[in-house]
């Protein structure tokens, strides 16, 4: 256990610190590479671990599977990770991205799910079928930045959306990670915090206005995992 905390200390020391501001930073501070260097240190269950995590964050395959099968598979794939506070991590941004979805469903004019008919993840689903019709799924209280997305998925602001959910995402992650310092947690925090930069330094906002068009023409079918 002392080795792996000491190899642990060392390689976050390796690695550049984040910038406190996502939106100030034009290029992530390490290149993938050298990143992958430097997680060669990782117990290997640790790394199975992380790579479970970007599996379920980054599905490039996720297109051509229902809502329902993403779903099965992302509980089939949280089973797998060994760490409590990573789960809670990870189950957060799934969280998110179900009330996301649920938001862009109901802008394309699909009406309300009876209770077996919406594929979320976490707590959330239960809201959104019973309150299908209040712009904040009657959650609002809870989750005080849905009204914002609500109105700016309805005046089809891409860029301006993109840019709330990666700046939430970012102080979530900014906000976990200050209990973490040199554990495996903060390995995995330090990941996804770059794999932030890196979507918002690639960010297009045509790309995006276009892709947002897609999905509301192919009636959103499937729960948008990259946001």
């Amino acid at each position: 256990m002392i080795g792996e905390r000491f190899k642990y200390t060392m390689l976050l020391a390796s690695l550049p610190p984040h910038a406190p501001d996502l939106f100030s930073t034009t290029q992530t501070p390490v290149s993938r590479f050298q990143l992958d260097k430097r997680l060669a240190l990782l117990e290997a269950r640790d790394a199975d671990d992380l790579r479970h995590i970007e599996e379920l964050l980054h599905w490039a395959h996720a297109e051509s599977r229902t809502d329902e099968q993403i779903i099965k598979k992302s509980q089939e794939t949280m089973a797998l990770i060994h760490d409590d506070f990573l789960k809670k991590l990870i189950c957060w941004r799934l969280e998110l991205r179900t009330l996301i979805s649920a938001l862009r469903k109901r802008h394309a004019g699909l009406p309300a799910p009876d209770k077996h008919a919406f594929a979320g993840f976490g707590k959330w689903p239960f809201f959104i079928v019973k309150n299908w019709h209040e712009h904040d799924f009657g959650v609002g209280y809870q989750v005080p930045w849905l009204s914002q997305a609500q109105e700016l998925i309805a005046q089809n602001r891409s860029y301006a959306l993109e840019k709330l959910l990666l700046n939430l995402v970012w102080q979530y992650y900014a906000r976990e990670g200050s209990q973490h310092y040199f554990d495996f947690p903060a390995v995995v925090i330090y990941v996804l915090r770059w794999n932030v930069i890196h979507r918002w330094t690639n960010y297009n906002a045509a790309s995006a206005a276009e892709r947002f068009d897609q999905l509301v023409d192919a009636g959103i079918e499937k729960l948008v995992l990259n946001d």
